[in-house]
């Protein structure tokens, strides 16, 4: 896998390509991946790693090895920033602004956030300091990995992580059992007999409540009769077992 020092023609027509901007954006947002993909260029010895699903069958016209499925990328996460070098085509990606910068310092054009970085499996990342381009490589493949330090690149630690968008775990709702009896006209369905006549009492002597206009003007009598409010406490059982309590209003005429 090491790469070789001379660029031939087609590396550098594709690097120009590359470099122009046919491909619209490297933005994984833009692009809706959650798959890195990978190219082997073995003229120049360089890996191409992008999420934009169109890049490397282009670039396969041009003696590019479609090396399949990279690693998986997260939709969000830290940025890891694609560089290109003009003069020898070839790509660099990294997580620092810094390092970034200074590669735009010494010539290299930033190209953007290539994807994301997140999840929990390391991404190596390694040098070779015997060639011109193509001189890092990152791998998720801890034999690769070690297969290339042996043959002389240098291990520079984990470049980045991988993993898929991790779903936010929802707590566990309570489950209430179902009342086998009906509830009662009140609705009130309470575990503890004191809770519920509070709330039953809080309604009965609320005249402004829902409950007030909406169930006792229905049944006033069309004559004027002597009436009386009141509400009754009575047990319903539920679809576990438990008794718990409900509420009965009702209008007494007098």
């Amino acid at each position: 896998m090491k790469a070789r020092t001379v660029l031939g023609n087609v590396v550098l027509g594709i690097g120009a390509v590359l470099a122009v901007g046919v491909f619209a954006s490297t933005n994984p947002q833009e692009t809706e991946a959650t798959t890195l993909y990978r190219a082997y260029n073995p003229t120049s010895g360089e890996h191409l790693f992008t999420t934009n699903t169109i890049e490397i069958p282009y670039i396969s016209q041009f003696g590019w090895r479609d090396e399949g499925t990279a690693w998986a990328v997260p939709s969000s996460g830290e940025p890891v920033y694609r560089m290109l070098n003009p003069n020898t085509a070839d790509h660099h990606y990294t997580l620092s602004a810094s390092e970034r910068d200074n590669l735009k310092i010494k010539g290299w054009r930033y190209e953007g956030v290539a994807w994301y970085s997140g999840g929990k499996t390391e991404v190596f990342r390694m040098y070779n300091p015997n060639a011109r381009t193509g001189t890092h490589h990152f791998t998720t493949d801890g034999n690769e990995c070690d297969y290339l330090v042996r043959k002389g690149w240098k291990y520079e630690g984990v470049g980045f992580y991988s993993g898929t968008d991790e779903k936010p775990v929802e707590p566990e709702k309570p489950v209430t059992p179902t009342p086998v009896d009906p509830i009662g006209n009140s609705g009130i369905l309470e575990k503890d007999l004191k809770v519920a006549g509070e709330k039953a009492e809080e309604i009965h002597n609320d005249p402004n409540s829902d409950y007030y206009y909406a169930w006792f003007a229905v049944h006033e009598p069309e004559n004027d009769v002597p009436k009386g409010y009141a509400y009754a406490s009575r047990q319903v059982k539920m679809s576990n077992g438990e008794y718990w309590y409900t509420i009965d209003f009702y209008v007494d005429y007098l």
